[in-house]
């Protein structure tokens, strides 16, 4: 049965809603933004008043007349100056496309850019100021646009490609751009409210560690995704970030400012990575379980709230804040820096900035909330690296597993080694099948929030499951589809009907 279409809400740069409904021929339409003040809950429930209303009537959308390909030199100019960015290894260009066409083209019509005055840019200006005042465009979004403009006619100028280089004059020279708006700070987590959520029973433990990476190491998101085991020297305590993953091809790109650099990994987030990273092999994918691009934000949010990290700037947008985001736990990170008086220049490099101004943000704010803040990059909860560390003896079981079936690491024999190596986690010495299988009634554990001891102990009858089965209720207790006191009676030993 197909879901029942309610519509969606979306916030509007001036705080307001606006609902997008699905019409019958599957085309959205936008509606009139909902008056200020009005609650979610309402705007929610007129939104599906008017996307059954619409699906009822059998309303349609406007066709929009696809435009005949022109065969102007524009175009023609046009297409060469995005091959070549695409060439050079631009990820922005499908951004650039929209904006010519959205937004420059309809000012300059099929003026070919060596014909461009300053009279044109100056129009293309005030036209985004005019979008932006009429809450069409934010201001953000209309830089942009002019920064795809003034790149156009400064390649025009001095390209060294013959295609594109048509002019001996840039006309963007002295003319000011769309004005810009106020000015949205980077959100941070003070190290108390980092420990809050990090000893939370609620919070995934997934979560944590993407969380605690994310501060300590302050990678990019793309660059986090995009890291492997090889990346993280643990002798020398170092980061190698050298790439991050396109978001639209999945496929790895180079960093944004197009250089690596390393990074000293802090002393206190070690034994999370060197208990995450176990024997795997150096190609595997160092973090597996990374949510949605889509959810990482409400997801921060989300569990912040859940674990009673609710201070309003958190969560609530204002003119010159907004909510914090994923890519502010990096900012986070890099303050905690500032107001541990890390050299700049440092902190510069390990940010990845080419511009120290860019740095500077983060150093003005340290300066302005360094008294009262808390000692920066704070131990880990014992309790959190002892979860940590079952989640490191899963891995090792896995790949123990794989090395007995001649697998990707059957180049020694990872089951001698187990059988004749002590292992340091705490662990007692049992054969593979039966560590794989406590790992994973201690993971399971946690998600029931049973204190390791006392599964641990119950654990000496020494019954097994197959280890199919038992990654399978691991599995289910993840995602939350299980019985819970089904689960509660395999991870504490009790008999296998139970669970």
């Amino acid at each position: 049965m197909a879901r029942k279409k309610t519509g969606t809400i979306v916030t509007l740069p001036d705080g307001r809603m606006q609902a997008i409904i699905s019409l019958k021929d599957g085309s959205r339409k936008r509606l009139p933004p909902f008056p200020k003040g009005t609650s979610r809950a309402m705007a929610l429930e007129r939104t599906a008043l008017h996307a059954e209303r619409a699906i009822a009537k059998g309303t349609v959308g406007r066709k929009r007349s696809v435009p005949s390909p022109r065969e102007s030199g524009m175009d023609k100019w046009f297409t060469q100056w995005i091959q070549a960015r695409e060439a050079r290894g631009f990820t922005a260009v499908q951004e650039n496309r929209a904006h010519f066409a959205m937004h420059i083209s309809p000012v300059v019509g099929d003026t070919h850019v060596k014909e461009w005055t300053r009279d044109d840019l100056r129009s293309l200006s005030r036209h985004l100021d005019a979008k932006v005042q009429g809450k069409v465009l934010s201001w953000k979004s209309a830089i942009n646009v002019w920064a795809t403009a003034t790149k156009m006619v400064g390649d025009a100028a001095e390209s060294k490609h013959d295609g594109i280089r048509c002019r001996t004059d840039n006309p963007a020279t002295g003319v000011e751009g769309p004005d810009r708006g106020d000015d949205v700070g980077e959100q941070y987590l003070y190290p108390s409210e980092f420990l809050k959520f990090m000893e939370c029973a609620e919070v995934p433990e997934h979560w944590k560690q993407i969380v605690a990476l994310a501060i300590y190491l302050y990678p990019r998101d793309a660059e986090l995704r995009s890291l492997v085991c090889r990346d993280l020297d643990l002798e020398h305590a170092s980061l190698r970030i050298t790439k991050a993953l396109n978001r639209r091809t999945n496929e790895t790109k180079a960093t944004k400012g197009r250089r690596s650099r390393s990074v000293s990994i802090e002393p206190n987030i070690m034994p999370l990575i060197k208990l995450m990273k176990g024997n795997r092999p150096a190609s595997d994918p160092f973090i597996t379980n990374m949510p949605s691009e889509r959810d990482m934000a409400r997801g921060l949010r989300r569990w912040l709230l859940r674990a009673g990290v609710d201070r309003h700037e958190l969560h609530h947008r204002t003119p010159t804040t907004r909510p914090i985001r994923f890519h502010d736990l990096r900012a986070t990170g890099l303050t905690w820096m500032a107001i541990r008086g890390d050299d700049h220049l440092k902190i510069q490099h390990r940010a990845g900035h080419t511009d120290f101004a860019t740095t500077q943000r983060y150093i003005r704010m340290a300066e302005a909330v360094r008294e009262g803040f808390g000692d920066p990059f704070p131990g880990l909860p014992a309790e959190f690296n002892r979860s940590a560390e079952w989640i490191g003896v899963s891995r090792s079981g896995r790949n123990s597993a794989e090395s007995e079936r001649g697998g990707r690491d059957s180049k020694p024999s990872k089951a001698q080694e187990d059988a004749q190596t002590p292992r340091k986690t705490g662990v007692p010495d049992r054969p593979a099948t039966q560590r794989r299988e406590l790992s994973v009634r201690m993971l399971i554990a946690d998600q029931l929030a049973i204190d390791h001891e006392t599964c641990g102990g119950m654990y000496s009858s020494g019954r097994l499951l197959d280890a199919g089965l038992a990654h399978h209720l691991l599995g289910v207790a993840l995602r939350g589809m299980a019985d819970r006191a089904a689960l509660r009676g395999f991870a504490t030993g009790e008999p296998r009907g139970q669970a």
